[in-house]
């Protein structure tokens, strides 16, 4: 079963972002990801412990975060991580919790985040979440 996503906003900008790199189009891409009520993340660990899923990108390791729930899904199921069939756990978090994990996550060795890998795929090293949140707290 092929399950149709619907596009985030954030596609739109990201796709900006990947025309014209421009601050101003940072700026909202990274205001629109910081606006989400919620990250989500394939779950991995235990119940009592979850964690979010790590991939390996550019030969390094990244959280691998989504604009939705049904995203994570489909990037669980597409990624064989779990089967169709199953239920997938997801994490959830806002974004401020994010952040104040992001310096766990680097004491892990995870070297960034990515958003919507396969569909949109923009990232940030860890380190700068707090930096980028600060920056563009104006514009939500």
């Amino acid at each position: 079963m092929t399950e149709t996503i619907e596009p985030a906003a954030t596609d739109a900008l990201s796709d900006a972002v990947a025309a014209d790199p421009s601050t101003a189009n940072q700026e909202k891409l990274w205001a629109a990801t910081f606006g989400l009520e919620r990250w989500w993340f394939v779950q991995r660990g235990e119940p009592e412990n979850p964690q979010p899923f790590v991939g390996v990108h550019q030969d390094q390791p990244f959280l691998m975060a989504f604009t939705s729930a049904q995203r994570a899904r489909g990037f669980a199921i597409e990624n064989g991580l779990s089967p169709a069939d199953a239920e997938v756990l997801v994490l959830a978090l806002t974004p401020d919790d994010a952040v104040a994990q992001a310096p766990i996550w680097l004491q892990q060795g995870i070297a960034a985040i990515t958003f919507d890998h396969g569909i949109a795929g923009y990232f940030a090293p860890l380190g700068n979440l707090p930096a980028i949140r600060s920056h563009v707290a104006n514009l939500l």
